[in-house]
């Protein structure tokens, strides 16, 4: 089998820049989605130069998940509240990180145990989300 064709069980993550075209093909259509938007919380999400996103795909082009990082920050998560494949993307997105670095993380309560189970702690509680900070 060619190196790019996959089947439909196969993921894939890909790194993309904030700047990268791609990406707005690919995110778009969460990112706009109602139903997305209200599963984050009603918050938007949020792209600059700055930002390197991770986005999980199955097949060939079907987008299962994403998380960006910038300046340390893992931020723009979504994965349909599927925490084995969060754990897989901030895995992927702190592997790029320079040893010592603290990264930090805006938990929902949903995600404390996977958070914390990756080594984060909690650096300041909320009701709902918890800021959570870990050094690589």
């Amino acid at each position: 089998m060619p190196i790019n064709e996959t089947d439909n069980k196969t993921m894939r993550i890909e790194k993309i820049w904030g700047t990268d075209h791609a990406l707005y093909n690919l995110i778009g259509p969460f990112v706009m989605n109602p139903d997305v938007i209200r599963i984050n919380g009603g918050y938007p999400f949020k792209n600059t130069e700055d930002h390197v996103w991770y986005i999980s795909i199955t097949g060939k082009n079907m987008v299962t998940g994403f998380i960006s990082i910038a300046n340390n920050k893992l931020c723009n998560d979504f994965t349909w509240q599927d925490y084995n494949l969060l754990e897989l993307l901030i895995l992927r997105a702190i592997a790029d990180l320079e040893k010592d670095t603290v990264v930090s993380f805006m938990a929902h309560s949903d995600e404390l145990p996977t958070l914390q189970r990756l080594g984060f702690v909690i650096v300041k509680p909320g009701i709902n989300y918890f800021k959570m900070s870990k050094t690589i």
